[in-house]
């Protein structure tokens, strides 16, 4: 067992409980625990106020984060080829999922099958310092309101000997503050990603595998957090679990941003997730028309939204009047009432109707009355630059 120093500052990562409850398609290994986890606290400090630093977008479908490669290879990977480590670890993560199945009283199946991580990027030749992972609106969703949570030792998570640990720890901890809990055997096959998967189908050998082990390698540490006791009666398919918390974090106060959040009239200043849904709309825009001043662009979206909650009586849905704001940029039809003198407008092209009207007036000789009702850019497009050197 590796030494750990007890006086020095534990560093904490807080999982909504519900969340670090679920259960899963497939099993984890440490390292995809261990980095899903720490996936997991870049979204949570994002949506709790204290750091954008590593959130690359945040819109209606997904939220894009990037993850130091180094800090990767630091914490999680021991020896051996770590490129390769690398790419095995995230080729994994991408292929996990949340699966619910159930079996309705018509013999049908229902299910939804969501994949927690659709997109894992890492393009060394672009930017080999980071990799950018995706997550899905419906599971970052079920990560953020930490209105009941746990807190797990990172010092632990690295020093547990495999993913069946973190997970088992994780659920540990998440009954913690009952001191006993009793579980379904296949209920907690589930929460391991066994069910699915057809493993450990008997008692004796996921009692002798998986959970012997895992309870042992937590104890071991019982000193720097909890202890777990448990035994199953014969006969029958439930687990009775008993923790006893030796160490004992301090409580934090969670307060999680809220996206509907009203901004303040006076401040102007929309809360950071706000913020970041408001860059995201902004860079995805310019993708699509061209943008001269971001920055007021931005205010005058702000004084929209603003106006909008002034006049709802009830709590404002953001995302639906940013997306609609997106859309009216993005179709160059929001021009009322503010931000339509921060769009670009479209390069002239050849309108045959001022053509004509500009050719009547060419006719009367009439240069000084073009030049006066149309922009030079207008009078070049539609054949007629001849005119400024007459």
């Amino acid at each position: 067992m590796t030494d750990i120093n007890d006086d020095e500052d534990r560093e904490l990562r807080v999982i909504n409980r519900n969340f670090s409850l679920g259960e899963y398609g497939e099993s984890w290994s440490k390292m995809e625990r261990y980095l899903f986890i720490e996936i997991y606290d870049t979204i949570k400090r994002f949506f709790m106020g204290e750091s954008d630093e590593n959130i690359v977008e945040y819109g209606s479908t997904h939220i894009t984060i990037k993850i130091s490669v180094k800090a990767i290879k630091q914490k999680f990977f021991k020896g051996g080829n770590k490129r390769k480590q690398l790419l095995d670890v995230a080729e994994s993560l991408s292929q996990k999922k949340i699966s619910m199945i159930s079996i309705e009283d018509s013999d049908q199946y229902g299910f939804d099958f969501i994949t927690i991580f659709p997109r894992i990027s890492y393009n060394p030749l672009i930017n080999k310092n980071d990799m950018y992972v995706e997550i899905h609106n419906s599971v970052y969703e079920e990560m953020v309101p930490i209105e009941s949570f746990c807190q797990l030792d990172l010092k632990l998570l690295g020093e547990f000997n495999s993913g069946n640990t973190i997970r088992l720890y994780e659920i540990f901890k998440s009954y913690a503050f009952r001191k006993s809990f009793d579980i379904n055997f296949n209920d907690l096959r589930k929460k391991l990603g066994f069910f699915n998967e057809g493993s450990y189908e008997e008692w004796k050998y996921f009692n002798a595998k998986v959970l012997k082990p895992a309870v042992q390698n937590i104890n071991s540490y019982k000193e720097y957090d909890i202890e777990v006791f448990y035994e199953k009666s014969r006969g029958l398919d439930r687990i009775e679990f008993k923790i006893k918390t030796h160490k004992v974090h301090d409580a934090r106060k969670i307060n999680v941003l809220n996206l509907n959040e009203k901004i303040d009239p006076d401040t102007r200043t929309p809360n950071l997730i706000q913020q970041k849904y408001l860059n995201t709309l902004v860079s995805f825009c310019k993708n699509k028309t061209k943008i001269t001043n971001e920055v007021e662009l931005i205010n005058w979206i702000i004084s929209d939204l603003i106006n909008q909650q002034l006049k709802s009586e009830e709590q404002v849905d953001f995302k639906r009047m940013i997306n609609e704001i997106s859309k009216q940029i993005r179709m160059d039809i929001y021009t009322q009432p503010y931000s339509h003198q921060y769009l670009g407008k479209k390069e002239n092209t050849f309108d045959p109707v001022i053509y004509e009207e500009i050719k009547k007036m060419e006719l009367k000789g009439e240069y000084e009355l073009i030049k006066t009702t149309y922009t030079e850019e207008q009078i070049y497009t539609n054949h007629f630059g001849f005119i400024f050197s007459s």
